[in-house]
Formats: structure tokens, sequence, C-alpha cells
């Protein structure tokens, strides 16, 4: 039996290894798979991690912006300029009505508004325009009046009639007087010129003659005061007098528009009763206004008596108005600190309506030399303003500004600037993106 075990072999079948050879083949083919998955996760990690980093490695503020990038984008530059300019006085005011630019119709007598048509709120009204009529009622004590003034119209015209007869019965005379003054004139005429003949013919002594000469300077004077009277009392004549009308207790009474503009308010109605002085309504002519402003204390040195002001609106953001300052208050409020400036500012368009707010920018009387650029190449960035000036054709240079005034469309650098450089104006902000994210903006970069 011993024999038997040692002598025995154990056969090998071929077709049985051929399985476990295969198997051990696909697990080296996984594990290789495997292999390059991991190196090609690795890869992609550290893509990632380069990519991530390149904002940060743009951060010096040199940014690239090829020809065609620019082209799309239609890029504009602005030369920077040095420029001396005043120095501004910022403040925000109201709109108000300008002087003698607004008047409450208001009627001297009372009465009862009559049928018709009120003018309505928003309606231009013309100077001297019937605004409303007026059935006046007078009271018992009114009408009294009223005839005690005409009796006494009444003795005042019988006083004239009576003083008028009396100068025509004075001229009358006069006339009767001249007359015979005249008449004996001639008369002393022909004395002298036959006392003269008869001189000559002896028949006449000298005396007879002086005698006819003194009574004709004697007519003759005579004559002349009965004329001067005549022409004093035709001077004295009046017209006959007329009756005196003073009105009627119950008369209607038109009231009309002192000033021309809107109707800006509406406070009786067709019927209502009106008090002597109590407004019917309100005009206001919006083709001056004012402006009024606080003005700080602390700059009140800087203005001037007759400076330029310039103002903007909410509504009107993109338009500029343009006045002149009128006066600046000689108190100071205690809250504030300020004292109120009044700004005259022509409105032909009526597009500064009253109640509006008004941003103020006054030239100072101080000035100060700046680089100028237009407001929209500047840009926020972290709290920074930034501006993008251009390097050569295709580079650029982030940098960081410091601004002063507003002029309009333009702005003051006080720093971070030279003259003769050229910002970014359209297209700063895509500048800006393609400093932050240099790979997603190039890559579109030749996008038509």
């Amino acid at each position: 039996m011993n024999s038997s075990i040692t002598n025995e072999r154990p056969e090998i079948n071929p077709e049985s290894g051929a399985p476990r050879r295969k198997g051990w083949f696909i697990l080296g083919a996984l594990a290789l798979i495997a292999a390059v998955i991991v190196t090609l996760l690795y890869a992609r990690r550290g893509s990632q991690t380069e990519t991530a980093a390149e904002p940060e490695a743009a951060s010096t503020g040199t940014v690239k912006f090829l020809m065609e990038q620019q082209w799309r984008i239609k890029m504009k530059l602005a030369l920077v300029e040095q420029q001396t300019v005043a120095r501004q006085v910022t403040a925000t005011g109201r709109v108000i009505p300008a002087a003698n630019h607004q008047a409450m119709v208001s009627p001297p007598v009372s009465g009862i508004i009559q049928r018709g048509n009120l003018p309505r709120v928003g309606q231009r009204i013309a100077q001297g325009q019937v605004i409303a009529t007026l059935q006046q009622t007078a009271t018992s004590a009114e009408q009294a009046q009223l005839r005690a003034a005409a009796a006494a119209a009444q003795a005042q015209n019988t006083q004239l009639a009576i003083e008028a007869a009396r100068l025509e019965a004075e001229r009358r005379a006069a006339v009767g007087e001249r007359d015979a003054t005249n008449t004996q004139l001639d008369l002393a005429r022909k004395e002298v010129e036959r006392a003269r003949r008869l001189f000559e013919q002896k028949a006449y002594s000298q005396r007879q003659v002086e005698t006819a000469e003194a009574n004709l300077k004697t007519a003759q004077a005579a004559a002349t005061a009965a004329e001067a009277r005549l022409k004093v009392l035709d001077a004295a004549r009046s017209d006959p007098p007329v009756p005196i009308d003073v009105g009627s207790a119950n008369a209607s009474y038109t009231v009309r528009a002192p000033i021309s503009g809107m109707v800006t308010k509406v406070n009786k109605s067709i019927g209502e009763q009106v008090a002597p002085g109590e407004a019917i309504l309100e005009i206001t002519n919006f083709e001056t206004v004012w402006v009024e402003a606080p003005i700080f204390e602390r700059e009140l040195n800087l203005v001037r008596t007759s400076g330029k002001a310039s103002f903007t609106t909410t509504a009107f953001p993109d338009r500029e108005f343009h006045g002149t300052l009128l006066d600046v208050g000689e108190i100071i409020e205690e809250e504030k600190r300020a004292a109120h400036a009044i700004f005259s500012v022509p409105n032909p368009g009526r597009a500064l309506r009253v109640g509006m707010q008004a941003s103020v920018r006054l030239d100072a009387s101080e000035s100060v030399t700046a680089m100028m650029i237009p407001r929209e190449a500047v840009l926020d960035n972290e709290g920074k303003k930034i501006v993008y000036v251009l390097l050569s054709g295709e580079e650029f240079e982030r940098r960081e500004v410091k601004l002063g005034d507003e002029y309009g469309e333009r702005i003051a650098v006080l720093d971070g600037l030279k003259a003769g450089e050229r910002v970014v104006t359209q297209g700063a902000l895509q500048l800006k993106l393609q400093e932050l994210n240099p790979a997603s903006a190039g890559a579109h970069s030749h996008e038509t």
C-alpha cells in the first residue's frame, strides 16, 4: 500500500489552468485603468488649483485685452487733461415758487360765485383773464351807506349847479360891460380926432384937446379891464354837473387773474360764498423758479456773492439746470448749522416743479488744479475708485485714483493720473471682468 501511494502523481489538466491565467490578466488591466483614472483626477485638480490662482496673479493691475475684444465692445478712450477749476460746494435743496411768480386770487368784496366755468388745476391762465364773477349781496348797513353816499353826491351836484349858474351870470354881465367899454372907447377916439381938427382951425384950445386925449386913455383902461375879467370868467366855466353813480348794493364784481401762469390750487366752486380777501384759487408762474438749499457753516466762506450754480433732479438725472445765487441768509439754523441760500433758475420748459428735490453744485471762491476725466471712466473696486489706463495697444493698467469734485459729465482726479494719459471710458467694466477672470473672458475674445 505504501508503494502505491508513493508512485501516484497528480494529473494536470491543461484546460483547467487557462481560466486562472485569464483572471490574473483581467485584474492587472483593472489596476492599470484605476491608476490612469487616479492620475487624471490629480491632474484635473491641479489644473483647477492653477485656474483659481490666476485672478491673484492678475492682481498686479496689468490687463491684456486683444484688439478683437476692443473692437467687439467698441472701446473708447479719453485724454487726461490738467485744468484749474473752482472748488464745488454741494447741497440738497428743493424747488419753491419765485417771488412775484405766485398769486392767491382773492377778491376785495364778498359775494356768491355765479354760474360759469372756474379754471381747473393745471390750466394755463393769462394775465387779466376773467376767473369768476361775484354777485354781491349787501347788508342793511352797506345799503344805508350807499344811500348816504348817493345823497351826498346829489348835494354836491346841486352845489356845483348853483356855482355854475352864478359864474354864467357873472360872465354875461362881463360881456355887457366889455361891450359898453368898447363903445366908450370908440367914442373917445372920435372925440380926440375932432378936437385935433378944431384945434388946427383955431376953434379949440389946447386944454380941450388934452381933455379929449385923457378921456381916450380912461376908456382904453376900462375896455382892457372888462376884457380881462371876461377871460377869467371863461376859464372858470365848468361843464354842467352829471349824476354820480355810486353803484348798486347788489352789483356784480368780476375777478381777474393778476398774473399769467398755471392754476395750482382751486379752493372754491360755483355757488359758494366768498369773503373779502378769501382765496378762490392759486396761480403759479413756472417760467422762473427758486431753489432753496442749505449752505453749511463750514463752507460759507467759500460761497461767492454772485455765483453760478448747477442743479440736477431725480426726475431728470441726465439733465442739468443752471441758475444764479440770489441771496445767502444771515441766520444759521441751530440744528443743521447751515444758512439758507436762494437760487433763481430759468425754467422755460416747466420741467422743474414746486416741491422737487434738487442737488445743487455751486462754484466756490477757491480753485484747485486737477486732472479731468469723464465720470464713466471711474469704477468701484472694493470700496476704492479705479480707472484703467492704456499702456500699449493691447495692454492696460488698473490705477487707483483719488477723486475730487464733479463738474457735470466730468470729474476731477486729485491723485493717480498724469496729464496726457488715456483712460478707458466705454469698456472699463469689461476690462475689470477680464482682470478678474482672464480665462473665461479670453475664451470669447474671437467671437463674431
